[in-house]
């Protein structure tokens, strides 16, 4: 490795890693998916390789550490799996040939040309978001919070390569974060590529499989281009009215948009309005969700095919998919399932006959559970109750009869004697995910979730004190009235296809998996994307009863503008958004640690959120930022404590430097604003000032051991 700049050797190397990968990928799709098109073969080789990228290097670390010979053993894993696939191919398609007719789809694929300059200019926003510029690293307005926190398990994990890996940001804490979305860039980092590379290269192209998922995905679901376009509008484009905060009123009201923090149309929490816009604020500073939807859409792609249009020997593959999940977004995984158990229950309903009475009580049940939830949402304010253990059991007691139905279901499928088909197809998914999965689960999930006590009973996501619907309405807007018109007036097929929004929503609403209410976010989306089907294909009902084409043009161009301009003040926010996150000093300073300071050393810091030290030189700080670590679960009290004690008591604190084995203590501008600090102190205790720029001094511990001078 050759640290943050690196190298132009080593900038190759990053790439050629990468694109061996990608071709390894695309080398196993020719043969586990021969009936795709062109285009979809193409987005499912290059998921593949990046699951490949992600977990061969990760499984061959348990033996040999998070090092280049994990690397090569992973890489040399994928190019077997790439070899034994074009061995066992039928027919070997012509590179000309192929790429032939790979052009021609695209070509006749207008909406594809769409998702294109999409994808550029979420490029632009990648590359926006992360600049070298006058000696200083500068980030956007989505990614100043977030960057600081995923540089750290990028570069901790690069320089130090243990594995299991721990937080640098609390050392002797498992790391149990989906840690595979930034593994990634950790190898390309651990390649010789320069940290901007490695952080910006996979994002990259996880920002084009998640577009180009989402749209095979949705064009699948709504079986028709116009729909699927609108939907893919819809989502990706999604924001509720909150542009209406900034029409009028005082001058510079609606120009704050672009020279205030974070108050955007999607994200003005004054007034809460709290349903962001997907690409900004998910897919550009939420890693573990751009890598979990990468992964995601393209399963959900071919389950749709499995499940719909009787492909049953995807069945395993989505297994494979979906195993891969839950150390690369733990969210998707349970969204994966939440859609799995929700076409499970459609397709059994449809077997045992009972479709027709299925449509009707998911139809009943849209306005019931609006009605419901809004009376709910007012008594439980009223009460104080919004966070309690009892709504745990309830949602558990909900999901425990809707299991208890789909058993009911299968027993019936038995007796009939289709009882071996629903073991080959949905039997077979379950092994092949739990076999993946439950490894995973056990060694990192569910050991944070047990010991944070991050599972709890919560209603009402962040409603607050709103009222249910005029929160709902106010954040996704005449999407949300849309899908409600769309999910009533749903013919019995199509409603099985959405029907997922329902379970994902009541799942969400009731329960949250992390001590943030906010992430549930991460489950909501998912849900909203069946929802953007309904409303695609009820603004085309409403559309079809207009006569004439240039009205019904007009009425969709509005419709499409009043949808998404919300989303387009926020995109533009973000593209012009410039905040400095690394100052020169910093920068010099880890330069400085990662040529004379051993990976794997303690510095003891304050705990502000963008600490260089974590983030730049991958070195543990004895605890990081709160900011982070309360969101995960993780017991950084006693950690947060001692630091304070060290620097304002190093002379009677001694044994803790001992404890914590804290070599290295840093005293700059920060930590003197945050503690009462006297420098001096570290002097005569006979500390050594191994950096000092006059703003920031590192001190070296002295070795308690060495004889006295």
């Amino acid at each position: 490795m050759f640290g943050m700049y690196g190298t132009a050797v080593g900038c190759a190397a990053a790439w050629a890693m990468l694109g061996l990968f990608q071709l390894c990928g695309l080398c196993a799709a020719l043969r586990l998916f021969p009936q795709q098109a062109p285009g979809p073969k193409l987005l499912l080789g290059s998921v593949l390789s990046s699951v490949e990228m992600q977990w061969f290097p990760a499984l061959a670390a348990f033996f040999f550490g998070f090092d280049l010979r994990a690397h090569l053993a992973g890489l040399g894993l994928a190019v077997a799996c790439a070899a034994a696939s074009l061995i066992f191919l039928k027919e070997r398609p012509h590179p000309g040939t192929a790429l032939k007719r790979l052009g021609s789809s695209l070509a006749h694929r207008p909406f594809f040309w769409a998702v294109l300059a999409v994808w550029g200019f979420f490029c632009f926003l990648v590359l926006h978001s992360f600049r070298w510029e006058d000696g200083q690293v500068f980030s956007s307005q989505a990614t100043y919070g977030d960057m600081a926190m995923h540089l750290s398990f990028i570069t901790s994990l690069a320089t130090q390569g243990t594995f299991p890996p721990n937080y640098s940001l609390l050392p002797g804490a498992r790391l149990s974060y989906p840690f595979l979305s930034d593994s990634i860039s950790a190898s390309l980092y651990l390649a010789g590529g320069s940290l901007r590379l490695a952080y910006c290269l996979p994002m990259l192209l996880a920002g084009a499989q998640v577009l180009w998922g989402g749209w095979l995905l949705l064009r699948q679901l709504l079986n028709g281009r116009g729909r699927s376009a609108l939907a893919w509008i819809f989502f990706f484009f999604n924001g509720g009215l909150g542009v209406l905060w900034f029409l009028g009123g005082e001058p510079g009201n609606f120009t704050r948009i672009f020279t205030e923090f974070y108050q955007t149309p999607t994200n003005y929490t004054v007034e809460n309005l709290r349903w962001v816009n997907v690409i900004v604020d998910m897919m550009l500073p939420q890693r573990a969700t751009l890598f979990g939807w990468a992964v995601l859409f393209p399963a959900l792609y071919l389950l749709f095919q499995a499940v719909f249009q009787g492909e049953k020997r995807l069945f395993p593959l989505v297994g494979l998919l979906a195993g891969a999940l839950p150390m690369i977004h733990t969210h998707s995984f349970l969204a994966l399932a939440l859609v799995c158990g929700a076409w499970l229950t459609a397709g059994l309903c449809q077997s045992t006959g009972l479709s027709d009475r299925a449509l009707q009580v998911g139809r009943l049940l849209v306005p019931i559970g609006l009605v419901v939830m809004t009376g709910l949402q007012a008594l439980l304010t009223r009460l104080g109750k919004t966070d309690a253990s009892g709504l745990l059991v309830f949602a558990c007691a909900g999901l425990g009869l809707w299991a208890a139905t789909v058993a009911f279901l299968a027993v019936q499928e038995f007796r009939a004697g289709r009882g071996p088909l629903l073991a080959r197809t949905w039997g077979l998914l379950l092994l092949v995910t739990c076999l993946l999965a439950l490894p995973q689960l056990f060694t990192w999930t569910f050991r944070q979730v047990g010991a944070g006590g991050m599972v709890r009973g919560h209603f009402g996501w962040v409603i607050g004190q709103d009222n249910y619907l005029w929160f709902y309405l106010k954040n996704l807007g005449l999407a949300g009235v849309l899908a409600v018109m769309g999910l009533l007036t749903a013919q019995k097929e199509a409603f099985a296809r959405y029907c997922p929004a329902l379970t994902i929503w009541f799942v969400a609403e009731f329960i949250e998996f992390q001590p943030n209410d906010y992430d549930n976010n991460k489950l909501l989306y998912v849900g909203y994307l069946f929802l953007c089907c309904a409303a695609a294909d009820a603004l085309c009902q409403l559309l079809a009863r207009l006569k004439d084409r240039r009205v019904q043009a007009c009425t969709a161009a509005v419709a499409v503008t009043a949808l998404s301009s919300s989303a387009v003040l926020t995109m533009g926010r973000e593209a012009v958004a410039s905040y400095s996150l690394f100052g020169q000093g910093a920068l010099s300073l880890c330069q400085y640690i990662e040529d004379n300071v051993p990976a794997d050393a303690v510095i003891l810091t304050d705990q502000r959120h963008n600490n260089e030290v974590a983030s730049l030189s991958g070195r543990n700080v004895v605890c990081g930022s709160p900011a982070y670590l309360y969101y995960h679960g993780l017991p950084y009290y006693a950690n947060q404590k001692a630091a304070q004690q060290m620097y304002e008591d190093p002379q009677g604190n001694q044994a803790l430097f001992s404890d914590f084995r804290v070599e290295y203590v840093l005293v700059s501008d920060f930590e003197q604003s945050s503690f009462a600090v006297d420098i001096q102190d570290f002097d005569r205790m006979g500390f050594t000032r191994v950096f000092d720029d006059d703003v920031r001094v590192l001190f070296k511990v002295p070795d308690p051991n060495a004889p006295a001078s």
